[in-house]
């Protein structure tokens, strides 16, 4: 297995590279700055931009599946996320990849319901435009026409991977409502090859 991972240098992204790496998978890793990204054996660093679909193409080119898990940087525009995510989106297409896992929040479309009231206020105003910005991401990804999951985490931390998390569909199934960025990344690696939850919005906490 080789996957392409954008989004690699911070947070989940960063905690999938040396997961995958335990799992004896290759991985290239897409960075606007290679040095941002630690040196890792089994790990290729590409330098570019999510927006650019060149450098896109050059870290899909070989892979079996993506990894998603973009966030707003300095020095690109508001809506680097969803235009990264359709520029990710045809690259994948044209090469003929077909597995996308991605990583939005929990409070994203139909998921808004598993909030605690005070945070449900912060993402209509503050993080207003974060969400829209994960919602349009979701939406393309739908879309997309490709073999896709979309992992919606609840609050994250910098905790130790546990392995003790809940995920799911149903409310029922939630669990304390904040999970480590190591945690989220060990269930988006098992939901490369795991078709439990494909074309379906998972939350993990």
């Amino acid at each position: 297995m080789r996957i392409a991972v954008f989004g690699a240098s911070r947070g989940v992204g960063a905690q999938i590279l040396p997961q995958a790496v335990d799992r004896e998978w290759g991985v290239k890793a897409l960075s606007r700055v290679a040095s941002a990204i630690p040196e890792i054996p089994g790990v290729q660093v590409i330098e570019g931009n999510v927006l650019d679909p060149g450098a896109v193409f050059r870290t899909l080119d070989g892979c079996d599946a993506a990894v998603l898990s973009l966030g707003r940087t300095k020095n690109n525009p508001a809506t680097v996320v969803s235009d990264g995510t359709e520029i990710v989106i045809q690259v994948m297409n044209k090469l003929g990849v077909r597995r996308l896992v991605a990583v939005t929040s929990l409070g994203v479309g139909d998921s808004e319901t598993m909030l605690p009231f005070h945070i449900k206020l912060l993402m209509k105003s503050v993080l207003k435009r974060a969400i829209q910005e994960k919602q349009r991401q979701e939406e393309l990804i739908a879309a997309g026409g490709l073999e896709w999951v979309i992992v919606r985490p609840a609050r994250l931390t910098d905790g130790p991977y546990t392995g003790r998390y809940a995920a799911g569909l149903r409310e029922s199934e939630a669990g304390e409502g904040r999970v480590s960025r190591a945690d989220v990344a060990d269930f988006v690696l098992n939901n490369i090859s795991d078709d439990r939850y494909l074309h379906s919005t998972p939350f993990v906490m």
